[in-house]
């Protein structure tokens, strides 16, 4: 699997690449919080939300389509104590971590998003692609991990050369001991999809168009 997901990613950024030079770019940061789903939180969303920062890079292929690159920093925690539950009640349970996650995403628009026409001036959106995640620290020796990361959001042109946007998302890892914590079960029952934990983003973001010319464009300028 190790082979076949950096093959994966390899090619998408020989892909963004090999785009041509006019392809509209973006650069920018995200503000939000992060949070984590896992033995010690099975369904609660926004438990425990610590602050999250990060950087991302934008190859737009049409009005719809779009490469991004991501790099997010995060911190999880958990403890058995914000539960009721009697068997977390005596387990006792309790971590904290901090994640920097690296990104490659295929995103796309709902709507149309024109950077030289402004009539449609926002847009939802979804997206995902495939990540690598390096646990800077935590209670328990986790290592690095390949991750599946998908969301949603909305974004809005404030302007020809600023956007602006909201988003969330959730990031599948492949592991069942961030938390400190491995499911019960017999490994046989393991699958991945279930049994292993996840982590998630939420918050917003700026992005800024790089190398813009449209300004020079005599149609755009009568359009404003």
């Amino acid at each position: 699997m190790f082979k076949l997901l950096s093959s994966f990613i390899f090619s998408l950024i020989i892909l963004s690449l090999s785009v041509e030079a006019q392809t509209k770019k973006e650069a920018g940061f995200f503000l939000g919080t992060s949070y984590y789903i896992g033995d010690i939180n099975p369904t609660r969303q926004f438990y425990n939300p610590s602050p999250s920062v990060g950087v991302m890079f934008k190859l737009f292929f049409n009005d719809r389509h779009c490469l991004r690159f991501n790099g997010l920093y995060g911190q999880f925690k958990g403890n058995d104590k914000d539960f009721s539950n009697e068997y977390q009640q005596f387990r006792n349970e309790s971590f904290s971590a901090s994640l920097l996650d690296v990104s490659t995403i295929y995103e796309f628009n709902f709507l149309p998003f024109r950077f030289n026409d402004r009539k449609i001036v926002f847009s939802p959106f979804l997206f995902g692609g495939l990540g690598y995640d390096f646990i800077i620290s935590s209670k328990y020796p986790i290592g690095n991990h390949f991750s599946i990361p998908f969301g949603t959001g909305i974004k809005y042109m404030a302007s020809r050369k600023v956007t602006l946007g909201i988003e969330w998302s959730f990031r599948k890892t492949f592991k069942d001991n961030i938390d400190g914590v491995e499911d019960p079960g017999l490994a046989s029952e393991n699958s991945l999809i279930s049994n292993k934990d996840w982590y998630s983003f939420a918050g917003f973001f700026i992005t800024f168009r790089l190398f813009d010319n449209t300004g020079n464009c005599p149609a755009y300028q009568q359009k404003q």
